[in-house]
């Protein structure tokens, strides 16, 4: 086990946090923003693998206070057998620091895979933050036994579609768990300096170019959106893969000066700098950040019509709905949204007041009652 960070000594008790994905995706940057909060209140121990955005970000933020670098190779035909290995080092370092140990906070389902042999050789309280949008027949198979061989688990879910995530995994009943959305802080996504509504306006596209996400239902919506004053911008992996290839091939006949393919970036604050509308197509989603930190920069957004979208978004509240999957729909919702100027400010202010109750002071003050602290 690689100590990668300087180990701190504040006599606060341990809660070691188990994250398993490199990327910055939703759920790591909603840990991001917990481990800030943190500071001073607990001894932050992070359990993770040494590469990718999420770590140097804790690293450069110096957000984490013990490190236990986990072995992955993702992709490797040795992976699985690395993943046990994890789940061992975890236990290794929960066995050795017990008695200092307060609670295991296990970021989504897998990191609750990892978490388990700690958890079962400790017996503190393992609290599971589900950030999953869709189950597993893997987790299906497994949850029910984890709630069997874990008394002390509790359960926090982003969202009631989150929590019927873990119902469909047989780790609780519905109700049994305790609703803690994901925290935005205003020092990590407000834009400094938003846009006026310069014409043209800039519609983005910001997360994973996934079939999930709506990635696909682009190439129609930008073709019927052609003759209004825009530029789409997306902040997105620019590298096709199996899933989105065709639908770049069609993206790429467009010009960039009205199809910028912007590629992802970490620092949130500069997509929200550069855009008046967030257009969100998703499929399925456990929360929706992406819309959250849209609504705390006054953007408004055009979503689809799935759950944690409308619990965020009211009924044409902070964004206007469309039907999920239907392309054309989503093309007049945007072209609605650029037309009518007075919409998208009252949108975008209905969306600031909105994002108020995600402050990360009452997120945490959540999470830390669950770790029993």
């Amino acid at each position: 086990m690689n100590q990668a960070f300087p180990v701190r000594t504040d006599g606060l008790p341990s809660v070691l946090f188990v994250a398993t994905p490199a990327a910055m995706g939703g759920s790591n940057r909603s840990l991001v923003t917990l481990l800030r909060e943190l500071d001073g209140r607990v001894h932050r121990v992070l359990a993770s693998p040494g590469f990718g955005a999420f770590v140097e970000h804790v690293r450069e933020e110096g957000l984490a206070d013990e490190f236990v670098e986990l072995p992955r190779r993702p992709g490797h035909t040795l992976d699985r057998l690395l993943r046990v290995t994890a789940g061992l080092w975890i236990a290794q370092w929960a066995l050795r620091n017990r008695k200092r140990l307060a609670a295991i906070h296990a970021n989504a389902l897998t990191g609750l895979n990892l978490s388990t042999p700690a958890a079962l050789i400790t017996q503190r309280p393992t609290v599971v933050w589900i950030h999953d949008p869709v189950g597993s027949k893997w987790g299906a198979r497994l949850g029910p036994i984890l709630r069997r061989l874990l008394p002390r688990l509790r359960l926090a879910a982003v969202s009631p579609t989150a929590e019927s995530i873990a119902v469909e995994n047989g780790l609780c009943d519905e109700g049994d768990a305790v609703i803690v959305p994901n925290p935005l802080s205003a020092d990590e996504i407000l834009a400094p300096q938003p846009r006026d509504g310069a014409v043209p306006l800039h519609i983005g596209f910001v997360g994973g170019a996934s079939p999930r996400k709506g990635f696909d239902l682009l190439p129609k919506v930008v073709a019927s959106t052609m003759d209004l004053p825009i530029v789409w911008k997306l902040y997105v992996n620019l590298e096709p893969t199996v899933g989105n290839d065709m639908t770049w091939i069609a993206l790429e006949q467009y010009p960039r000066d009205r199809v910028d393919p912007v590629g992802k970036l970490v620092d949130v604050k500069q997509v929200y700098a550069d855009l008046d509308i967030v257009f969100i197509p998703s499929r399925a989603e456990s929360f929706c950040r992406v819309a959250a930190e849209a609504m705390m920069n006054g953007i408004p957004v055009a979503g689809s019509d799935i759950p944690p979208l409308r619990a965020l978004l009211g009924d044409d509240e902070a964004g206007l709905i469309f039907p999920t999957g239907d392309g054309g729909a989503a093309a007049e919702t945007i072209r609605r949204l650029v037309e009518d100027g007075a919409l998208r400010r009252k949108l975008g202010d209905e969306g600031r007041q909105r994002a108020e109750a995600l402050a990360p002071s009452a997120i945490a003050a959540q999470l830390l009652r669950l770790y029993g602290l």
